[in-house]
């Protein structure tokens, strides 16, 4: 590599004198624009104008819990963030029953459509419902079950649900007496004892319940929207084919119907921003779930539907909006059945 050094540079010009010039006032030079031409972006200005406005357009949600410390303001970002990763490590394989050799989707929807009215007699609180059905897809994902178990199954999921959710959690008699004594309290003690160590006694993984909760509030959601979100996602719990989508997911398509069904149906920025699904995403899940309502009058599990007909539950499940014309084609986009 060539190095030039002083002795180099100086060597190589001429060593003769040179006769200074006249002095004389330098001539200015040009004047140029003082700011110079702005750049071009290959920028869609469309994009950006539309990344601006949703900006000033999303609501802070957590604003006025900031002075509460109970509520974790401050926190609540991160841990919803952990939510998304523990609803992907502990989400179910949706084609789990292959490997089961006595078990069917039918005989998993009559068993849940059961465990619904069970959990609606013992008053229980609505996670215990949606941890009862994760650990019933959980335990049968990983062990072989007869048929004749598969209710000893159900009623010890939802002994152990009990236990982790409420505060008052039934007693194995109670299971024993539902039953129709089918089972006695030892066998469902040894079942709850071989479940807990099949899946190694974790059960904190989130549930839909915890997303719409959080969905609701960015959407301002009242009750009658709320409730509607709900009757969906109860809907859901009874179909294998809906185990193919993440609780979150099913959490935000649940919303964005209910909010064609008892409002403009908008799916908002502060939604999108919030949930992290867009309109498109949703889709696939929303026209499942509208094809269970569409079918709903005709389908052999009428539990949830007759428990949301109830004024208890404002009888969101007679809404005329649910059988709308944009229901309609949603339900009819359904690519699964």
């Amino acid at each position: 590599m060539l190095s030039l050094t002083t002795s180099t540079t100086t060597s190589a010009l001429p060593t003769h004198n040179r006769q200074p010039t006249p002095a004389h006032k330098p001539t200015p030079p040009q004047q140029e624009d003082e700011f110079p031409e702005p750049e071009v972006m290959d920028m869609d200005v469309g994009q950006i104008a539309l990344a601006l406005s949703n900006k000033l357009v999303i609501e802070d949600i957590d604003e006025s819990d900031r002075d509460n410390p109970q509520l974790c303001a401050e926190y609540v970002k991160e841990i919803y963030a952990y939510m998304r990763e523990l609803e992907i490590k502990y989400q179910v394989d949706p084609a789990y029953l292959s490997t089961q050799s006595q078990i069917n989707s039918k005989m998993r929807a009559i068993l849940i459509d059961w465990l619904i009215q069970v959990h609606l007699r013992f008053t229980l609180l609505q996670e215990t419902l949606y941890l009862t059905v994760s650990i019933i897809d959980r335990y049968l994902q990983v062990e072989p079950c007869d048929k004749s178990d598969l209710q000893l199954v159900g009623v010890t999921a939802m002994l152990i649900a009990s236990k982790y959710e409420e505060m008052y959690a039934p007693q194995v008699d109670d299971f024993v007496f539902i039953t129709d004594r089918t089972y006695s309290s030892d066998r469902i003690r040894s079942m709850e004892r071989h479940m807990l160590n099949a899946l190694d006694y974790s059960f904190g993984n989130p549930l839909c319940l915890h997303f719409l909760r959080r969905y609701s509030r960015a959407g301002n959601a009242g009750p009658e929207m709320h409730t509607m979100a709900k009757f969906l996602l109860e809907l859901s719990l009874t179909d294998y084919h809906c185990l193919r989508f993440l609780p979150s997911q099913l959490a935000a398509t649940a919303l964005y119907i209910s909010c064609k069904i008892c409002s403009d149906g908008e799916w908002t920025p502060t939604l999108h921003h919030y949930s992290t699904y867009s309109e498109s995403q949703l889709l696939p899940c929303a026209g499942r779930l509208t094809w269970l309502v569409s079918h709903m009058a005709t389908s052999k599990q009428q539990a949830v539907r007759k428990k949301y007909s109830s004024s208890k539950f404002l009888k969101v499940a007679t809404n005329s909006g649910l059988h709308s014309r944009p229901i309609r084609e949603l339900a009819a986009a359904d690519s699964t059945s």
